[in-house]
């Protein structure tokens, strides 16, 4: 359970990297999981890696009867707090790995960008879904399951990325090898974990879930003029979002 985001390098450049308009959770991640969501009016509602708890923040103010966020980070679960009305929210210090300590029920579980970092995935689904009401939804994003196959290559001289007539080409390695990936993202040593789709969407439907949507990241006209690299989405998507609706029984 890899807690960087407490790494006070790791989270101060994260903070830049966020309160910077255009960037790829303000222009690409946020708006796509935002579609997803239904009305929280009178949900009981659990944020999985919540951030900032702007999630939590936006089921409270659409009128959710609970809201949790919870975070591996305390940096993260101060910010929250600073940032949010923590008398109508609760935020809890915890990993996902520990979510089953939870005694209670929820109707919506959500989590941006989170699951990547959870080396059990069939638990973490497991433990969800005991804490899921019977036609409850999980809609979650990830990191996409192309991006993070790619082990880096001992020879640095390989590049990773290739423009050719204006398309980018990718090398991909790995991807049908499930498990850690080790990789420099603001600082040395972060761990992330690679899951190709089936093993992804087997896990969800082997637990009882029903998928309802699958959408692979995208930018709009409107967003490659703000930011033109971002036009390659189209050769390479950065994010997957899942929502799926229990639908067997809640047995533990």
């Amino acid at each position: 359970m890899q807690n960087i985001y407490d790494n006070n390098k790791f989270f101060n450049d994260y903070i830049e990297m966020r309160e910077k308009s255009i960037n790829a959770n303000n222009l690409i991640e946020k708006p796509i999981f935002l579609n997803l969501l239904p009305s929280f009016n009178g949900k009981r509602v659990l944020d999985l890696g919540c951030g900032f708890g702007d999630l939590c923040s936006l089921a409270q103010n659409d009128g959710a009867s609970k809201v949790v966020g919870i975070d591996i980070s305390k940096n993260m679960i101060e910010m929250a707090k600073q940032r949010n009305d923590e008398g109508k929210i609760v935020f809890l210090n915890k990993p996902m790995e520990k979510i089953n300590e939870l005694n209670e029920k929820f109707d919506y579980v959500l989590s941006s960008l989170a699951f990547h970092y959870v080396e059990n995935f069939n638990k973490l689904i497991n433990d969800i879904k005991n804490l899921l009401n019977v036609n409850g939804y999980l809609i979650f994003s990830q990191e996409h399951p192309i991006a993070t196959s790619f082990t880096p290559p001992k020879n640095k001289n390989i590049d990773s990325k290739i423009d050719i007539e204006n398309k980018r080409y990718y090398l991909i390695s790995d991807y049908n090898n499930n498990g850690k990936r080790i990789v420099h993202w603001n600082i040395d040593g972060v761990i992330k974990y690679h899951r190709n789709f089936s093993n992804i969407i087997n896990t969800l439907i082997e637990s009882g879930f029903c998928i309802e949507k699958i959408i692979e990241s995208y930018a709009d006209d409107e967003i490659i003029k703000l930011e033109p690299k971002y036009k390659y989405q189209n050769d390479r998507p950065y994010f997957l979002f899942i929502k799926a609706k229990l639908i067997e029984k809640n047995i533990s």
